[in-house]
């Protein structure tokens, strides 16, 4: 499809977006509201990118992450919107707060490699609470569906602090991951099919014909769902209060700072070092167990630390390509997993010096020595983690501290400017 200048003037009608909206779920909108096609509207608002081939990618994965000053401004024209309007859609704007997604703290530079590249920017899907996406009952939410919102395409987003659950993140009806894309098409799954609505699954799925059709299923209908997994109490507080926790760090403004084994370190920061020690806790289970919210979550991470490493023993026989570490460091696309990892790597961080930390840490790393000690030195050296976590992790395979050994891990991080104690 051949993109015509003229095509970025401004829409006869246009949506406001809606409370933390992400780009993706706005444009779905857009085109549901324009009775058109997700292709034909993001030809409309500039959301078409030229691949290496000459091709039209339609939604490249960078686009969740930031739009180029020039196609923000063409997407800004035809929407009619503000700046801080279109720039709200955008998970770059989480940058100062979620690590990951800051471009400085990573070693591409380029918002397409960030997103499509770094599984803690972009899984390949979208959680989503299927009251939220019914809508608050206005009319036009009634019509066009509730927000697909920003903070479900980030992996430490887990639950639905409003409706007080879990996030789904697979379709009830083909049980395809929700909003998933397809490999080398870009975001938007079936970008021509313009019969759908946005809260309906767009993944395709077999049919007698030699076209496939879309599942079509509603994933705003609550019942839909059936039982699902049975959560008791205790674990549902446990991950409510963690996601609560987590997602004040994302969304407060003018918290700049919080506290990792002991020490202050930016706010974005906080989620690499989440990162950093996420794989080193698959890698290792069950030397973390005890340090599981509930028992319920502790079985479900002995469930998911088994399939990894039978993933990891599998592409080893098999001479796979990529690196090992992939199949410790991808997060879960399960809510509840999720939520579990999360919690035993926030009581790691939450320690009260680096001392504490180390202590905590010392099973998992002289087992990662066990298991695989060049892994264990690529997962435990990964930058950027914080200065204050990699001091602890410091550790060779005779167990004794490396770089640094003659002074302590307190000097090793007061060596390096902008780092004091949190208390």
């Amino acid at each position: 499809m051949k993109v015509h200048p003229m095509r970025h003037r401004p829409l006869p009608r246009s949506l406001d977006p809606l409370g933390d909206e992400s780009l993706l779920g706005y444009l779905l909108r857009l085109a549901h509201r324009a009775g058109t096609t997700p292709v034909e509207m993001a030809a409309r608002t500039s959301l078409l990118a030229e691949t290496t081939h000459g091709n039209l990618s339609i939604f490249s994965h960078g686009f969740i992450h930031d739009l180029s000053p020039s196609r923000i401004q063409n997407f800004t024209r035809a929407t009619s919107l503000q700046m801080r309007e279109a720039r709200g859609l955008l998970l770059s704007e989480y940058a100062a707060r979620y690590g990951p997604v800051d471009i400085s703290l990573n070693r591409s530079a380029r918002s397409p490699v960030i997103a499509a590249n770094n599984t803690w920017v972009y899984f390949g899907s979208s959680r989503y609470c299927p009251q939220c996406l019914a809508g608050d009952g206005s009319p036009i939410q009634a019509e066009h569906g509730g927000p697909w919102k920003r903070l479900w395409r980030l992996p430490v987003v887990f639950a639905c602090l409003t409706h007080r659950c879990l996030l789904q993140s697979r379709c009830p009806g083909c049980a395809e991951p929700a909003q998933g894309s397809v490999k080398n098409h870009g975001l938007l799954v079936r970008p021509r099919d313009g019969d759908l609505h946005p809260l309906q699954c767009r993944s395709s799925v077999a049919s007698s014909g030699s076209v496939s059709s879309a599942c079509g299923s509603r994933l705003d209908l609550i019942g839909a769902f059936g039982a699902g997994r049975e959560i008791d109490g205790c674990t549902l507080r446990a991950l409510l209060e963690l996601q609560k926790r987590i997602v004040t760090l994302l969304t407060t403004k003018g918290r700049e700072t919080t506290s990792s084994v002991g020490w202050l370190i930016p706010a974005g920061q906080y989620f690499v070092d989440i990162r950093a020690l996420v794989p080193l806790i698959f890698l290792t289970w069950p030397e973390g167990r005890h340090l599981s919210a509930t028992p319920l979550l502790a079985k479900a991470l002995d469930v998911e630390a088994d399939r990894r490493r039978a993933a990891y023993n599998a592409a080893r026989s098999a001479s796979a390509k990529g690196h090992p570490s992939r199949f410790f460091s991808v997060p879960p696309a399960d809510a509840l997993l999720t939520g579990a990892v999360l919690g035993i790597a926030e009581r790691l961080l939450s320690a009260e010096n680096e001392e504490a930390a180390f202590e905590l840490l010392r099973p998992m790393i002289y087992r990662s020595f066990e298991l695989n000690s060049i892994l264990s030195y690529h997962l435990r050296r990964m930058r950027p983690a914080s200065v204050p976590l990699r001091a602890v992790l410091a550790v060779d395979r005779r167990y004794r501290r490396y770089g640094h050994a003659e002074i302590s891990r307190a000097q090793v991080i007061q060596g390096h400017p902008g780092y004091i104690r949190a208390t």
